[in-house]
């Protein structure tokens, strides 16, 4: 990791430098008042701002993570829970307020963008009347530019909005960039420090320390989580991952059922449902004959649920599903058939950390014709930054159920708490 180290007057002099040497993606790793002059260690010398910074990607290290972050937490808790839901409850309520102004050179950027858009919109409207398979498909075509463009015009506003920073005292200033390069959309970290500032006395901002673990505790009410499998109320555990290609269901479910045997002892089954055409996975099946225990495949709900009632013995089942796309309806419509049903199994979607948001609440909004119960965060450490964690728990309000960190099976599985979110967002066990 590239660590560069800064001693300045303020934090705007500092984020100047940070954004001049190692560019917009910085994230600030830490920072610290130091004395500089003369005297016996520096004590009558001026007091500087060291500011850390790093242009790498930021390593995960969840040994004593939650410890450390729950120390931290508690040595600031100050009797101030009940100010803080309500903050919380304020946070995600909308504020229309807080809009930036956006710059003539930006607003000349998007005009062409937004007259596509209007077009766009026209063709949707004259193609609405039509039902042959050219037209639906040339609107689907359509709707999707039209998403694109939004999510541009969304670029080009939020980064307008990242140079005009809110009139804050400095420590929350610096906390406001550290979420912003940290991924937290921008909307939700202005928001964030707006609302601590009103609640906060003046001595209160003049400690750094305390000013992070007050944001960390607004966060930590915001979150919602399930406690993996253990927070299911029903006797026998059935859990089913959804989710499209490439995210990590089948090495999860794997993970998941190490867990259930070794940590709690429990008696499990897998299944895996097909409902394409290719063959059964090898790699699930390979898994469940080495840990020995029983695997099937399903290609419907009918035979899905006779081999649950087969297992009616078993603690917990586990099911891995087809990876596709968010966009493949006829797949979304057959996954849909065989999981609408709420409350006997548990739906966990299934989301990588290095997906842009735009791509996760695509594939949120659509894999939510089903019953989505909590979601899991998989490969965290293939990620630098950590916002979208929060962005996508802000917009949707899911509770998540477990973290994946790599490939090992099962040391790369972590129960999803609160505590470990708001240290990936704020590094507080480095505090």
């Amino acid at each position: 990791m590239n660590l560069k180290r800064y001693r300045v007057n303020n934090i705007k002099e500092a984020l100047k430098f940070i954004k001049r040497d190692l560019g917009p993606d910085a994230l600030i790793v830490s920072t610290r008042q130091v004395k500089e002059g003369k005297g016996a260690f520096g004590m009558f010398g001026k007091t500087m701002l060291e500011v850390t910074a790093a242009a790498g990607e930021k390593k995960i290290n969840s040994a004593g993570t939650k410890a450390a972050t729950t120390k931290a937490l508690e040595a600031y808790s100050g009797g101030k829970n009940t100010t803080e839901s309500a903050l919380a409850d304020t946070f995600l309520k909308p504020q229309h307020n807080s809009a930036l102004s956006v710059t003539n050179e930006t607003r000349n950027m998007m005009l062409p963008i937004q007259k596509e858009l209007q077009g766009i919109r026209l063709t949707l409207g004259d193609l609405s009347t039509r039902s042959n398979d050219f037209d639906n498909h040339l609107v689907g075509e359509l709707k999707h530019e039209l998403g694109e463009m939004r999510h541009m015009l969304h670029i080009l506003a939020s980064r307008t909005g990242s140079l005009n920073e809110p009139d804050i005292p400095e420590n929350l200033l610096l906390l406001y960039q550290q979420m912003n390069f940290s991924g937290l959309e921008e909307k939700f970290s202005r928001r964030l420090v707006m609302e601590a500032q009103r609640n906060m006395t003046e001595d209160d901002l003049e400690n750094f320390a305390y000013v992070k673990i007050f944001l960390a505790r607004m966060l930590m009410k915001i979150i919602k989580i399930s406690r993996g499998l253990e927070g299911l109320k029903t006797s026998q555990r059935i859990v089913a991952l959804l989710g499209p290609t490439g995210v990590g269901k089948t090495t999860t479910v794997a993970k998941i059922a190490s867990e259930q045997m070794r940590k709690y002892k429990r008696k499990v089954a897998l299944i895996s449902v097909e409902t394409n055409l290719r063959s059964s996975p090898e790699q699930i099946r390979a898994f469940a004959k080495m840990i020995k225990v029983p695997f099937s495949v399903v290609k419907d709900k009918a035979e899905l649920n006779r081999l649950i009632s087969k297992y009616e013995d078993y603690d917990s089942i586990i099911i891995d599903t087809d990876g596709f796309s968010q966009r493949n309806d006829a797949q979304l419509f057959e996954m849909r058939e065989i999981f609408d049903e709420r409350g006997r199994i548990h739906n966990s979607l299934v989301l990588s950390a290095t997906s842009k948001d735009s791509d996760m609440n695509e594939v949120t909004r659509k894999f939510g014709c089903m019953p989505i119960d909590s979601i899991i965060f998989t490969k965290l450490d293939e990620s630098a930054a950590y916002g979208s964690l929060f962005n996508h728990a802000i917009r949707f309000k899911k509770p998540l159920s477990y973290l994946t960190l790599g490939q090992k099976v099962p040391d790369d599985l972590e129960v999803a708490s609160r505590e470990r979110l708001v240290d990936l967002l704020l590094n507080i066990s480095g505090t």
